[in-house]
């Protein structure tokens, strides 16, 4: 099996996740909806918003493929229409392709941001025996910026033990 193919084993078991489909649901009634989602067990996301239109409602969910025939002949999927966007889990993995490797951060490596500016990913030079990027002089625990010349005074009464 592909390393890069996710199976229950990283979860807990043995046999690979079905791939994850997007799809939009419509209906004329957004009851239609809820009991769709409530049946169906179809994954709205943490904040789901349905969008009004001409012909009634819609909204955005996620359901693994071997379910999906499932949901279309559920009692509520008489009341919607199912519109497949996208295979999210093949959307996911090619945008995992474009993700670099290595560690950018490493000692003697810049930032591209910093790069630009003309400075260190650390700041400049840290003061001897500190350790680059950390705040130096009283200023740790106070959410003091490592960036020298941003760091803000701190404010009277604001983290100090009363």
């Amino acid at each position: 099996m592909s390393e890069d193919v996710p199976t229950e084993d990283v979860m807990g078991g043995g046999a690979p996740l079905p791939p994850l489909i997007h799809v939009e649901v419509h209906g004329t009634e957004l009851g239609d909806l809820r009991d769709f989602a409530r049946e169906t067990g179809a994954d709205l996301g943490c904040r789901a918003t349905p969008r009004q239109e001409a012909e009634g409602w819609v909204v955005d969910a996620y359901l693994p493929e071997d379910r999906l025939e499932a949901a279309r002949g559920a009692r509520s999927g008489a009341r919607v229409r199912l519109e497949v966007r996208e295979n999210a889990t093949a959307v996911g993995r090619e945008r995992q392709a474009e993700v670099g490797t290595g560690n950018r951060f490493l000692a003697g490596d810049t930032a591209a941001g910093e790069a630009a500016r003309g400075r260190a990913a650390s700041g400049g030079a840290a003061p001897e025996g500190a350790a680059p990027g950390k705040a130096t002089g009283g200023e740790a625990g106070r959410g003091a910026a490592t960036v020298p010349g941003t760091q803000l005074a701190p404010v009277r009464g604001l983290g100090e033990k009363r």
